[in-house]
């Protein structure tokens, strides 16, 4: 199967993103030994397969139905990115450097933001504490429907800047934790309104870096940047063309935003990071498909 321009590129990030993957985890066999686990069996090993299903139904169809064809190869690296930031996040996890946690609750102190406080305001209203749970959770469905949606109103250029923007924000952001670890406001603050999972992301940084039996794969790992946060922005920006659904994933991703520091998953200065990395992703994005297409 013939690749494009774009597609080469595309492959040698996620080549790149691979053979990164492969020196953090040789830097911490040789040197540090931390224990930890594998992302990629639980995420990803899946992926694999079905990024190959695309691929070969994309070249089939090659010259029946060349948009077809364009839609599949561009989900199949889609897939197959997912699969990849599995295996890159099993490497990051070996950070050696002190969390950044203290600082990111300083800035937050600095700005007059009370984590514990928020909280427990929200705990005491279930209701709105259910309701800022399901739009924190709608994200992974969004990056699941997102392609399909720019798929589905034949915009290859919103298609390819969107793919993009989600291998740059990935790996950009992967790399901000390995030299900048943080693992969210639970592993800083004491409050019983923090859920049991939050408090499993700091459980599992301690035991990689304890060099203790990871006991757990629930839990996030990345606070700063917020990828939730990141993620919204992209999947807002490809429904741009359609108003009403624009509209509809503008008001749903601005409760997520919010939930991200008014459930405790994220400290507030982690919010404004996550938006520049998905603006800055988007115009690389812009700046790469402008570059390659031609």
């Amino acid at each position: 199967m013939t690749l494009s321009c774009e597609d080469r590129w595309l492959a040698g990030w996620l080549l790149a993103a691979l053979l990164t993957a492969a020196a953090l985890m040789a830097v911490n066999a040789s040197r540090f030994h931390y224990t930890g686990i594998s992302y990629f069996p639980r995420e990803g090993w899946w992926l694999a397969f079905v990024a190959l299903d695309f691929a070969i139904f994309g070249h089939w169809v090659r010259e029946r139905s060349p948009y077809a064809s364009f839609v599949s190869v561009n989900l199949a690296f889609y897939a197959l990115t997912a699969a990849v930031m599995g295996v890159l996040t099993t490497g990051i996890q070996y950070s050696p450097f002190t969390r950044i946690d203290p600082a990111l609750a300083r800035w937050d102190a600095r700005l007059g933001w009370d984590t514990v406080a928020v909280l427990h305001w929200v705990a005491e209203r279930p209701r709105l504490r259910s309701a800022l749970n399901l739009c924190y959770n709608s994200t992974e469905l969004q990056l699941v429907l997102a392609p399909l949606v720019a798929a589905l109103a034949h915009d290859r250029r919103r298609l390819r800047v969107f793919l993009y923007a989600i291998v740059y924000s990935s790996f950009a952001g992967s790399l901000v934790y390995y030299f900048f670890p943080s693992s969210g406001p639970a592993g800083v603050f004491q409050s019983l309104d923090f859920l049991p999972v939050q408090r499993l992301t700091h459980l599992k940084f301690e035991q990689v870096h304890n060099l203790q039996p990871v006991t757990t794969l629930l839990g996030g790992l990345i606070a700063f940047p917020s990828f939730h946060v990141a993620w919204s922005v992209l999947a807002t920006f490809v429904t741009l063309p359609n108003r009403k659904v624009f509209g509809a994933f503008v008001v749903l991703n601005a409760l997520v935003i919010a939930s991200t520091v008014l459930l405790g998953w994220h400290y507030l200065v982690d919010v404004p990071a996550g938006i520049l990395l998905a603006i800055v992703c988007l115009w690389s994005g812009e700046v790469t498909h402008r570059r390659l297409s031609l």
